[in-house]
């Protein structure tokens, strides 16, 4: 009876550490389809009725019309006056370079993390996962060039600290972007996943031999 219970038990840990992930995707696409439906369909309806969905469908249509209008030179002329424009004014110049910088980063051709790498942090007892952001930093943060900036991640969280260490406190990883960010959100529960995962056949093989020894 012991025996049944701990197989059902093992058995429905597999079965939900399979399935948790995937209803996690779900549950974040459902969310973020539905918060921006809200924001805008409630102001698009069709011949009297709210279309679900639909103003998911129509933001991603502007979002796209509007990158192929920079194509365009009209357009881009008018792009490039509300650039200049919104760089003026005082308060909103700050929140608009700072997005602009960040989606580059993020979405366009420069790398938002150049490199992920091991920081000895706080001091060389320890190390810590991070991504390198800047190999180069300005004169009056670095006047002699042998600092880089790190971003430190925590773990279950996207918030976390960007740290000035000096260059020899750093190694590169052979991990790539991907890797290291599962890593970094996890606490490392990843990879231990990971290692589980392939010592199962490892251990299953084993098993089978002993058995055919028998």
């Amino acid at each position: 009876m012991k025996f049944v219970i701990r197989q059902t038990v093992k058995h429905f840990g597999i079965g939900l550490a399979t399935v948790l992930p995937f209803l996690f995707a779900i549950w974040v696409v459902v969310f973020v389809v539905n918060q921006v439906d809200a924001l805008v369909g409630q102001y698009i309806t069709w011949i009297g009725w709210r279309v679900p969905g639909l103003g998911f469908v129509l933001v991603l249509a502007a979002i796209t019309f509007v990158g192929l209008m920079t194509r365009i030179y009209i357009s881009r002329v008018m792009l490039t006056w509300a650039d200049a424009l919104f760089k003026r004014i005082p308060v909103v110049k700050s929140l608009y370079t700072m997005a602009k910088d960040l989606l580059a980063r993020v979405v366009g051709r420069r790398s938002a993390f150049q490199q992920p790498v091991l920081v000895q942090w706080p001091d060389e007892r320890a190390l810590v996962l991070g991504f390198m952001t800047a190999e180069q930093l300005p004169a009056t943060m670095d006047p002699e060039g042998n600092h880089v900036s790190v971003y430190l991640p925590n773990a279950f969280q996207f918030a976390g600290v960007t740290a000035i260490v000096a260059k020899e406190r750093i190694r590169a990883v052979d991990m790539t972007v991907e890797q290291a960010w599962k890593f970094a959100l996890s606490a490392g529960l990843g990879q231990s996943i990971a290692t589980d995962s392939q010592k199962a056949p490892q251990e299953s093989e084993q098993e089978v031999t002993d058995d055919g020894g028998l």
